[in-house]
């Protein structure tokens, strides 16, 4: 009766949208060739791709607007992965602030890349597109986002750390591995919780990009989280290995 109730609820949804933001195979084709699309700037220089190329993913420099700042910038924003942005739990921008993706896509056209304002047709395209993008695969996770089976040793062991004393799944949760509320870690301000899905090939990490290590990264959370909770818990040099091991497995 619920899942009925569901599915309509959804049909009824997707009924009301203009037929051009109705997500479709075609809708999704003219996202991927919009995305390539350099006349979205007003230079004639910047497309989607330009950050996010190989299909959306990071281009893993920092800027401020379209200018490559160095890493660590106070004011510079890392570029993220798109790639299994549909499954993200996380309000958009780096300030968490924006509620969708198609918003997001509209400012940063107008803003960023000082475009002309887009079509809701061009800005629908974009984001069907942007939501078809999956994860990449990652061999030793099911589709829940939890450890499959075969899983070495050293991750499963990492897995337990970043559920338990790591502290790391209070804000990092599966399937996406973020959190849908933005947090203020110690870093400067209020920012998103970004999803850890291929985080071994996002660097790199934090908003501004500070950090260039998934080790730099983790010891970092880790003091946070031990501040926070006035947590007593240690990690061992073998125990923070692994839950790196875990990392590198999402």
């Amino acid at each position: 009766m619920i899942r009925a109730l569901t599915l309509s609820l959804a049909t009824l949804i997707a009924s009301a949208l203009p037929v051009w933001a109705q997500p479709n195979a075609e809708l999704i084709e003219k996202g991927r060739a919009l995305f390539n699309a350099t006349s979205l700037s007003t230079s004639g220089q910047w497309s989607c791709a330009s950050c996010h190329p190989m299909n959306g993913h990071t281009d893993n420099k920092t800027y401020v607007g379209i200018e490559v700042v160095p890493n660590g910038t106070p004011a510079g924003r890392s570029t993220p992965t798109l790639w299994g942005a549909g499954q993200r739990q996380a309000n958009w921008s780096w300030a968490g602030t924006i509620p969708t993706l198609e918003a997001n896509i509209r400012g940063i056209i107008v803003n960023r890349m000082k475009g002309p304002e887009p079509s809701g047709e061009t800005v629908a395209a974009l984001a069907a597109s942007v939501r078809s993008l999956p994860n990449p695969p990652a061999r030793f996770l099911k589709s829940d986002g939890l450890l499959a089976d075969g899983a070495p040793a050293d991750v499963r062991r990492g897995f337990a750390i970043f559920s338990g004393k790591g502290g790391c799944a209070t804000c990092h949760l599966p399937t996406s591995y973020d959190k849908k509320e933005p947090e203020d870690v110690g870093s400067g301000g209020v920012f998103k919780v970004p999803s850890l899905r291929s985080v071994s090939r996002t660097a790199p990490y934090f908003h501004d990009g500070r950090f260039g290590t998934l080790e730099e990264t983790a010891t970092f959370m880790f003091a946070f989280f031990k501040k926070k909770t006035g947590s007593a818990e240690t990690l061992n040099r073998s125990e923070f290995l692994d839950l790196v091991a875990f990392l590198r497995a999402l």
